[in-house]
C-alpha cells in the first residue's frame, strides 16, 4: 500500500536531513491504538468508504516530564517558598515542556509526504490537525479502516491494526488520535418531568419551584460573600450551541447584568444547534458570578475535536476556572487519547488553571446510559489525575427560609440518574489523594473529589428553548463551582494573590484539616448505585458540597461579613365593628393590619378573613387592597414596612340564618427569607 507514496516520502525524509533512511523499511507500531475490547464484541460489517475524508491528529509528546511533574508539586505545595502559587505563563510553559519547533516541523513535513493536508496547528506544537481521504490514511499508516456494530446497535469504524510509522519520526510521535469515532461525549443533565401538582412553598422560589440564583446563595452559605465574579473569565467547553434569547431571559427574569459572552468556535465549531446542555451550563455559571465574563468554547463531537478544544483553552490561558459538562466512560477512548488529554491538563495546572468536570449520571456504571450494561466504569476527563471530579447530590433545604437542611447522595435509579464515581482502570492514585484512609482504592485515582446538588426533582430553574424547564444532573454541579471559584478568584486577584489554581491539593488538604465540617457539607447518606456516602471522603459525594462563605474565607484568607440579620415582619390584625353583625342585617367591620416586627414584609401580603357558611360579603373600601370573594381573601401588593399601617380595610357583610357565626381575619406575610408569619388578633362572635 505504501509503494504510491514513497517517492514523496524519500524527498521529505531527504529535506529533513534523513537521506540514509530506507523508505521501504524501518516502519514502527504505535501500541494501543485499537479498541480492541469494542471490536471482539462487535460485528465487523465493510471497509469505510474509501473517499469518506478523516480527520486525525497527530499528538507529540511533552518533553522533560519528570521535571514537569516536580514543578507542578512545588507550585501547589505551600511549604515551597521558591514555586508556590508562581504559575508559568503559556510562552514560559512552551519554552519549557513543548515539543521542539524542529520536531513539530518534521511531523508537519512527515504528513504531508504520506499525501495528507494539514487542518490546524497548536502554538504549544501539541497537537497536529490532518485529514484525508480514507484510502490515503490506510496507507500512510498501514492499516484497514472497518465499520462495525455493537451489541447495542451502535455503528463505528475502527482500525483492524496499530498504526505504523516511520522509525525516522516514531520518537516524536506519543500517539494518532482519530482512527476510530468509538466515543462520543454526551452532555450529564437531567431534565425534570413536570407535572399539574405544585407545592406550596417559598422556597425554591424560581419559575417551576425550581432554585434561583437567590435560592443557590443562599443554600449554599453564600449571602456574606461580597464577590462576583468581577473582570473573571469562566471558560465552558462545548459541543454544541445556544440561544443568546435564552441567556437574556434569564437574566432579566432573576435581575442579572447583561450577560458578557463571547464565543470561540475551534475546527469551524460544533455543527450542531442550540443544546440545553450549553443553555444551563451558562446560565448556571451567571448564577453565582454575574460580572463574570463566559466565553463559550465550541467544538466538534470527535476525538481530535474534543482535544482541540480543550487545547486552544490552555493555550488561550485567559480563564483561570474551566467546566466541562461533556464525557464519556473512561473504557471508550484508548490509552493514547487519554495521554494527550492530560497533557493539555497539566499544562492548565502549571498555568493555574483550573478544570471542573461532571463526573456523570449513572452512579458507578458510567456506560449505562448509552450501552446498559452494568459494568463499574468511571468517566473521563473527570477521572484525569488534574481535573476536578464534581459529583451529584440530594439538596434539600427549609421551604419557608431556603436555608440548608441536609444533602445525600443523588440516586434515582439505575438508568433514571445517579451521582457518578468510582476508581479509574487507568490512572495511578495522586499524591494528594493517598493519604486518605477512606478512598475506595489505594492505588487507582478515586472519583468525585466534591459534589453539588444535581438532582432534577430538587434541581435548578433553567429557561431554554423559550420556555421555563427544571434540570439537573452534574452538569448543573461543575459550572456552579466554577462560578464559585470564579469569586475566590476575584478576591485573590483584587488582594494580588495568585489565582487558587488546580484545585484539588487545596481541597484535600482541608478535608485532613479539623476545618473540614465548617467548609465543607459532608454528605453521609445514599449511595451512587454501588458507592456508599461515608463521613470524610467517599466515592459517591467526594469531600461533599462547598459551604460557601467558610469555604470562600480559608481560600482567600479574607473574612466574610455575616449576612444581616432579617427579622421577620409580624402583621398585627386589629378589627372592630361599626354597626353589630346581626341576623337580616348588614354589619359594618374595619380591619387594620400593622407591621410589629423588624423586617418589612414582602410583596403580596394577604388578609383572609374567614366566612362560616350563611354569612356573605356585601361590599368593601381600602385603598390598595384587592378582594377574593371566593376565597374572601385581601391581597395588598405594597411592602409595609416596621412600624406603619396599610390603609383600612371597611368590610361590610351580612348574615343569613344562622344564629352563631365568626369573623376570624388571618394575615400571612413572608419577608427576607423568615419564617412566614400568621397572626390571628381577634375572633369577633355574634348571636
Amino acid at each position: 500500500m505504501r509503494k504510491c507514496l514513497l517517492s514523496n516520502l524519500t524527498l521529505a525524509m531527504a529535506a529533513l536531513g534523513l537521506n540514509n533512511v530506507d523508505a521501504n523499511s524501518n516502519y514502527l507500531e504505535l501500541s494501543d491504538h485499537t479498541p480492541v475490547k469494542a471490536i471482539e464484541n462487535s460485528i465487523q460489517m465493510h471497509p469505510l468508504e474509501q473517499e469518506k475524508e478523516v480527520h486525525i491528529s497527530f499528538v507529540l509528546p511533552l518533553r522533560n516530564q519528570d521535571e514537569l511533574q516536580d514543578l507542578i508539586n512545588r507550585i501547589y505545595d505551600p511549604t515551597d517558598e521558591e514555586h508556590y502559587g508562581k504559575y508559568l505563563s503559556s510562552d514560559e510553559f512552551i519554552e519549557r515542556f513543548a515539543p521542539l519547533q524542529e520536531d513539530y516541523d518534521k511531523i508537519v513535513s512527515y504528513a504531508e509526504s504520506q499525501g495528507l493536508t494539514i487542518q490546524g496547528t497548536h502554538p504549544n506544537r501539541t497537537l497536529l490537525h490532518v485529514s484525508g481521504p480514507t484510502a490515503m490514511v490506510e496507507s500512510a499508516f498501514n492499516l484497514q479502516l472497518h465499520h462495525y456494530m455493537s451489541p447495542k446497535g451502535r455503528q463505528f469504524y475502527a482500525p483492524s491494526k496499530n498504526p505504523e510509522v516511520h522509525s525516522s519520526v516514531a520518537s516524536i510521535i506519543s500517539g494518532i488520535v482519530g482512527l476510530d469515532n468509538l466515543a462520543k461525549w454526551h452532555p450529564y443533565h437531567h431534565r425534570k418531568e413536570m407535572n399539574s401538582h405544585s407545592e406550596s412553598h417559598a422556597f425554591p422560589s424560581g419559575p417551576s419551584g425550581g432554585f434561583a440564583p437567590k435560592d443557590i446563595v443562599a443554600a449554599y452559605n453564600l449571602s456574606g460573600v461580597s464577590t462576583n465574579g468581577a473582570n473573571q473569565i469562566i471558560a465552558l467547553f462545548e459541543l454544541a450551541s445556544y440561544q443568546t434569547s435564552d441567556i437574556t431571559a434569564y437574566t432579566n427574569q432573576f435581575g442579572l447584568p447583561s450577560p458578557k459572552l463571547k464565543n470561540i468556535l475551534v475546527d469551524g465549531g460544533s455543527g450542531v444547534g442550540p443544546d440545553a446542555e450549553v443553555t444551563l451550563d451558562i446560565e448556571l455559571a451567571i448564577a453565582l458570578a454575574p460580572e463574570s465574563e463566559i466565553y463559550v468554547y465550541e467544538g466538534p463531537n470527535s476525538n481530535q475535536g474534543v482535544l482541540d478544544t480543550y487545547n486552544r483553552i490552555a493555550t488561550d490561558n485567559i480563564a483561570k476556572q474551566v467546566s466541562t459538562s461533556w464525557g464519556s466512560g473512561e473504557d471508550t477512548v484508548n490509552t493514547q487519547y487519554l495521554q494527550a488529554e492530560s497533557a493539555i491538563f497539566q499544562q492548565m495546572a502549571a498555568q493555574g488553571q483550573t478544570i471542573y468536570a461532571a463526573a456523570g449520571d449513572s452512579g458507578a456504571y458510567d456506560d449505562y446510559a448509552e450501552n446498559h450494561t452494568k459494568t463499574l466504569v468511571v468517566d473521563d476527563p473527570a477521572s484525569q489525575p488534574y481535573v476536578v471530579s464534581v459529583g451529584g447530590t440530594r439538596l434539600t433545604v427549609n421551604s419557608q427560609t431556603g436555608a440548608y437542611q441536609a444533602e445525600s447522595v443523588w440516586n434515582n435509579g439505575l438508568g433514571n440518574g445517579a451521582g457518578g464515581g468510582g476508581v479509574s482502570t487507568v490512572w495511578p492514585i495522586p499524591s494528594w489523594q493517598t493519604s486518605v484512609s477512606t478512598v475506595s482504592s489505594k492505588s487507582h485515582r478515586n472519583v468525585p473529589d466534591v459534589a453539588l446538588d444535581a438532582d432534577p426533582d430538587t434541581g435548578y430553574a433553567i429557561y431554554y428553548n423559550g420556555s421555563w424547564q427544571i434540570f439537573g444532573g452534574t452538569s448543573c454541579a461543575a459550572p456552579l463551582w466554577a462560578a464559585f471559584t470564579a469569586c475566590v478568584n476575584q478576591e485573590l486577584a483584587t488582594a494580588q494573590k495568585p489565582s487558587l489554581g488546580f484545585a484539588n491539593p487545596k481541597f484535600y488538604a482541608i478535608g485532613a484539616d479539623a476545618a473540614y465540617l465548617t467548609n465543607f457539607h459532608d454528605v453521609t447518606s445514599g449511595d451512587n448505585l454501588y458507592y456508599h456516602a461515608s463521613a470524610g471522603y467517599d466515592n459517591a459525594s467526594g469531600w461533599g458540597s462547598f459551604n460557601g462563605a467558610n469555604l470562600y474565607e480559608n481560600l482567600t484568607n479574607a473574612s466574610v461579613s455575616p449576612p444581616p440579620v432579617t427579622k421577620a415582619p409580624l402583621c398585627d390584625i386589629t378589627m372592630k365593628h361599626s354597626n353589630p353583625l346581626e341576623r337580616g342585617h348588614i354589619g359594618t367591620y374595619q380591619i387594620d393590619v400593622s407591621n410589629t416586627g423588624d423586617g418589612p414584609t414582602t410583596s403580596p401580603v394577604t388578609v383572609t378573613v374567614d366566612l362560616p357558611h350563611g354569612l356573605g360579603y356585601s361590599s368593601f373600601s381600602g385603598s390598595g387592597w384587592e378582594f377574593d370573594e371566593t376565597t374572601c381573601s385581601f391581597t395588598q401588593s405594597a411592602v409595609l414596612n416596621p412600624g406603619s399601617n396599610y390603609p383600612t380595610i371597611e368590610l361590610n357583610v351580612e348574615v343569613g340564618h344562622f344564629a352563631f357565626f365568626s369573623l376570624k381575619p388571618t394575615a400571612t406575610v413572608s419577608g427576607g427569607g423568615s419564617p412566614s408569619k400568621t397572626v390571628v388578633d381577634r375572633t369577633t362572635t355574634r348571636r
